[in-house]
């Protein structure tokens, strides 16, 4: 068996200098190793030399992310496995996985700890990493695109798509030769298929199926990722369990690892006691026999006396909900199997925190599994670490060798056998020194990794502030915008009208020149809110053409006077004291039978011969107006003068 053991020497996959590696090359008891290679010659002696195993203590130093790692496994042979030898989802350190197995190293050559990966994987040591299910994905799709084509698109169309669906029925009846199963989803297309995709439970080494060209068709060909990657052990190590029984006519059986991790849930009718047995013998080593009932049942202690297991009982029957809510994490199909679930955390829980303390205390060459079991069965823990202690073959010929001289020196033997133990801790402290000098490296490693990850929280925060500040701009920008946008639509319903008024300007124009005739303004309503509105549109030296002139007043009547107004038209009735009020400022005021009004497309002229002729008449009448007024003040002052006379004559007769 050829095993790849490899190490990173310089460099990362994340970082922007291309990694270099150290490879160890185990076969049999040839070896050889490479220094300083890339990446790149890394996968290319793998392709060439197809190893069973490549090993290493951290399967991320080859590729940063899940995405990369899933591109690098597509590159392997397909029987090339890639192992973690530090383990799968909960991995130990390098130094302590090769002391458990007697293989020494130095941390700091990376060829060296490439060697140790390569002979511990060659020992069945590690979890081989599984990206893949055991399904296979197969695409038949069109080779070329039909494209928007001419006359002939619906034959070029159907042909293809022919070519899709002949070549799909082939690959349906080669797996069904080799009797796979699979699920088949087509999209129907002119005269055929566009596309066919089988999914065939099968991994990819069974599915002989290659892809490629084929005329108007090809073929894909791919193993189908897991949503998560997964670590499986490359030999399955009959380690200790922990085991839920729930005895009855359906005999639910659970198997969790020292660590809480669920190993195997079933449940199933009318098992025997040799079944159960069985069953939990496949899958470990049971420490522990748990049941969720009280008092124990018979069939639990019989299965507890065949493994010689400690027995673990609740002391009183455990309510349903508690049940519920210990399985629930695991996930159950029936009540059967939920009591076993029950069972087993229960009795991990009760050990959970003598087992960390087992993992914090066991020196590197220890396996803690196996203190945990004597833990278990009554040991302290350093009783159970003793037990797994060896004394150096150096120290015990020592031993046997000062026995004779401690002897003759009248030693008893409660002394030497004090100075054996005293050599036992003092070997134990040095091993625990060597266990607190590597949780410090870890814990500076930590300390960086933290440094790191508040760096990137201030780049981050910074990030964020400039985003929050960078909205409110925006806010406010499109706030001055939409301002703006509202002027621009009052500034263009403006520029509209004035364009409009300018149209119909030039269009009057157009007619007094040749018609000659002479354009009036136009006022609604003779009110005040009228003729404010009306303001803009009239001009000094305008006639006035008032359609409705009930209603307006003396304060009226002078917001026109004081526009300048030349006359006013109207066939409606206006007020007296207003009409008078007008012609006391020099303002005519005319009738339809006086000054005839004709409209044009809508707008009102009047002829200026008839304008004239009015107006002369209008002049007439103010002149003889005017006399009259004349004579009236002329006959009232002589009414004034006859009056006094009168009064003076009689005061003269009456002295």
């Amino acid at each position: 068996m050829t095993v790849f053991g490899v190490d990173i020497a310089s460099g990362s996959p994340s970082s922007r200098q291309a990694p270099s590696y150290s490879l160890f090359i185990l076969n049999g008891d040839a070896t050889s190793s490479h220094h300083m290679i890339s990446r790149h010659k890394l996968i290319r002696l793998i392709r060439e030399r197809q190893p069973e195993i490549v090993a290493m203590d951290n399967v991320h130093e080859l590729a940063a992310g899940r995405k990369d790692l899933i591109a690098l496994l597509h590159r392997l042979p397909p029987s090339t496995r890639l192992v973690q030898v530090t383990g799968g989802e909960r991995p130990e350190s390098l130094i302590r996985v090769a002391r458990w197995h007697g293989i020494t190293f130095d941390r700091t050559n990376p060829l060296q700890e490439a060697e140790a990966c390569a002979r511990l994987a060659a020992k069945g040591v590690g979890a081989a990493l599984s990206a893949f299910e055991d399904r296979t994905w197969i695409k038949v799709s069109r080779r070329r695109s039909p494209g928007r084509g001419g006359w002939s698109q619906n034959r070029y169309h159907r042909k293809i798509h022919g070519a899709v669906k002949g070549l799909a029925r082939e690959v349906e009846k080669q797996l069904c030769d080799a009797g796979l199963d699979f699920t088949c989803r087509t999209v129907e297309g002119l005269g055929g298929y566009t596309r066919a995709e089988f999914v065939v439970e099968a991994p990819r080494e069974r599915v002989h199926i290659n892809p490629g060209y084929y005329s108007d068709a090809q073929i894909k060909v791919q193993r189908i990722e897991r949503p998560q990657l997964q670590f499986k052990p490359i030999l399955q190590r009959r380690g200790y369990i922990i085991v839920g029984l729930d005895p009855g006519t359906t005999t639910g059986i659970a198997a969790l690892s020292l660590k809480g991790d669920l190993i195997d849930l079933t449940s199933a009718r009318a098992l025997s006691s040799s079944d159960v047995v069985e069953w939990i013998a496949a899958r470990g080593r049971p420490l522990i026999i748990a049941t969720d009932v009280f008092p124990t049942p018979g069939a639990v202690e019989k299965v507890k006396r065949a493994f010689n297991a400690v027995l673990f009982s609740p002391g009183s029957d455990v309510p349903a909900e508690e049940k519920i809510a210990l399985a629930r994490e695991f996930g159950y199909k029936n009540d059967h199997e939920r009591d076993a679930l029950a069972a087993a955390s229960s009795a991990f829980k009760r050990y959970r925190n003598k087992f960390q303390l087992v993992e914090k205390k066991v020196p590197p060459e220890v396996d803690p599994d196996e203190v945990k079991a004597l833990v278990v069965k009554g040991y302290s823990i350093e009783n159970a670490v003793a037990e797994f202690e060896e004394v150096p073959a150096s120290k015990e010929e020592e031993k046997q060798a000062r026995l004779p001289e401690a002897a003759a020196a009248g030693e008893t033997a409660e002394t030497s056998s004090l100075k054996s133990r005293n050599q036992q801790l003092a070997e134990q402290v040095r091993t625990l020194r060597a266990y607190v000098d590597e949780i410090r490296a870890e814990l500076s490693q930590k300390d960086a990794l933290v440094r790191m990850a508040n760096a990137r929280l201030d780049r981050l925060k910074e990030k964020a502030a400039r985003e929050i500040k960078r909205d409110q701009e925006i806010k406010i920008r499109d706030k001055e915008i939409r301002r703006l946008r509202a002027l621009l639509r009052s500034e263009r319903k403006y520029a509209k009208r004035l364009k409009r008024d300018i149209s119909r300007q030039k269009k009057v124009k157009r007619i007094e020149e040749r018609e000659g005739l002479r354009k009036l303004s136009i006022l609604d309503a003779f009110s005040r809110e009228a003729s404010l509105s009306a303001m803009e549109r009239l001009g000094e030296g305008d006639i006035l053409l008032l359609q409705d002139a009930s209603g307006g007043g003396r304060n009226t009547a002078d917001l026109l006077i004081e526009k300048g107004i030349e006359a006013v038209i109207t066939d409606s009735e206006m007020a007296a004291e207003v009409r008078e009020h007008f012609q006391d400022n020099g303002i005519p005021v005319f009738t339809g039978r006086d000054v005839p009004v004709r409209w044009i497309e809508g707008v009102p002229f009047v002829r200026p011969g008839d304008l004239e002729a009015a107006r002369s008449r209008w002049t007439e009448q103010m002149k003889a107006r005017k006399a009259e007024r004349q004579a009236e003040r002329l006959e009232s002052i002589l009414q004034e003068y006859r009056t006094e006379r009168k009064k003076e004559q009689k005061k003269l007769r009456q002295g």
